[in-house]
């Protein structure tokens, strides 16, 4: 198994090897690594590299609360936030919604100077000049945001391939990502968002501003994908323990190897898969060595 550059072999055939970056370049690697045994990129005689990639539904779903009195948020961590569950997966009624799975509610606890002044102006100033000096020095502690972040799926026309213009400092193509438009992850990020709206005005506010998601996913937002887990080599790229269906020496830890994405961040299932691997090659090193 080498990554060939022109011609040069960049890595030295191994016993076992094992790649660990993000999501792209796991993709972006194995794409790159042509050889006779796999011309069309290593363990990618299916086909099936870069296919399945997601990108998490995050941020432009959600809205904005302006507040009467001071919500006192200058100080804590970014992780000490509230993630409400109340409409992800399967935790509420999805009859005649017209979408699966939902979306968590996050709010943040933290707020700093540059990001307070960065507040909308919620139609009541002008977002410049010192009437809006004026009211960002008045409203700066009584706005708070929600973002919703929900289930994404993986879809034929999302997926990643190699640019074929692009390249990068080393003569390399980049990664591109393709997203097509989707109808499931709007749908249940602006039904969450919609319950984030009736939770701020039922808790005081005194106007709330919408920001609708559709389109596409944002593409830098918990990727996964790309080197999918499954057991059946036509439609995956690595099996259950991570380990390529087509070069069995070969496995992938990361978030590259998802098939789905939760409502929530995914660094801890990533971290559990990654010491799965590693513990199935320590388990069973003399097989896979062979």
């Amino acid at each position: 198994m080498q990554y060939l550059r022109n011609g040069q072999e960049y890595f030295q055939p191994a016993k076992v090897v094992l790649i660990a970056s993000y999501t792209y370049e796991n993709s972006r690697l194995l794409l790159l690594s042509k050889s006779k045994a796999y011309p069309n990129g290593l363990s990618n005689n299916r086909g099936q590299v870069g296919k399945h990639y997601i990108g998490h539904w995050a941020g432009r779903g959600g809205c904005a609360a302006l507040f009467p009195k001071e919500l006192n948020l200058w100080y804590g961590a970014m992780a000490q936030g509230v993630s409400l569950s109340n409409w992800s997966e399967d935790h509420f009624e999805h009859s005649g919604l017209g979408f699966i799975g939902g979306g968590s509610i996050f709010v943040n606890h933290e707020r700093h100077p540059i990001a307070a002044a960065s507040m909308d102006t919620f139609g009541r100033a002008p977002a410049w000049g010192s009437k809006w000096k004026a009211f960002v020095h008045d409203n700066a502690d009584r706005w708070i945001a929600a973002y919703v972040q929900c289930n994404s799926f993986p879809y034929e026309n999302t997926y990643l391939d190699l640019d074929p213009d692009v390249k990068d400092p080393l003569g390399d193509p980049v990664c591109r990502i393709t997203a097509g438009p989707k109808e499931n992850e709007p749908r249940a990020s602006n039904y969450a968002a919609d319950k984030a709206e009736e939770w701020f005005r039922t808790a005081g506010a005194i106007q709330v501003v919408r920001n609708r998601t559709g389109g596409a996913p944002e593409i830098s937002t918990h990727a996964v994908g790309g080197t999918r887990m499954g057991r059946n080599p036509e439609t995956n790229v690595v099996n259950e323990w991570g380990f390529s269906h087509e070069a069995e020496n070969l496995g992938i830890l990361g978030g590259s190897v998802l098939c789905t994405h939760g409502s929530r961040n995914p660094t801890l299932t990533i971290q559990a898969l990654s010491w799965r691997t590693a513990e199935h090659l320590i388990q069973n090193w003399k097989s896979i060595v062979g």
